[in-house]
């Protein structure tokens, strides 16, 4: 199975009960194990910091706005200076991490196992956790 079609078949499991994604945002999420749930970010256009939990697998993602703001631009900066747009969306694996950004009508998912984030993405994630504290 191509990694293209496993993030396909993937993400629906990972995002599964969201809301309808914001027009512009940045999600870092990572689920999946033996219960299926899971947990992350979404930093909004507006700097909104949301903290996002599932459970278990099929449970609706629980939001919770957290009082503080992240600097959406920066961090899409870093994801563009970081090529993110032009990577392979990789394999998803039993426990698996992705960051997925939407804007201007498009959307782009990179995948990997947890723990191994790619390198070039670390520092995108790094400022998506100072968000999140």
């Amino acid at each position: 199975m191509s990694a293209r079609l496993a993030a396909l078949l993937v993400l629906p499991l990972l995002f599964g009960g969201a809301r309808q994604a914001a027009a512009e945002d940045i999600v870092s999420y990572c689920g999946g194990g033996v219960t299926g749930g899971g947990g992350g970010l979404r930093i909004e256009a507006d700097s909104a910091v949301l903290r996002l939990g599932r459970a278990r697998a099929g449970a609706p993602i629980e939001e919770t706005r957290l009082d503080t703001n992240a600097a959406y631009d920066r961090i899409a900066v870093l994801l563009d200076e970081a090529g993110s747009e032009r990577m392979p969306p990789d394999a998803p694996s039993d426990m698996t991490c992705s960051i997925t950004r939407h804007w201007q009508g498009k959307a782009h998912a990179v995948m990997w196992s947890m723990g191994h984030a790619p390198p070039v993405l670390r520092p995108v994630l790094r400022e998506m956790e100072a968000a999140g504290r």
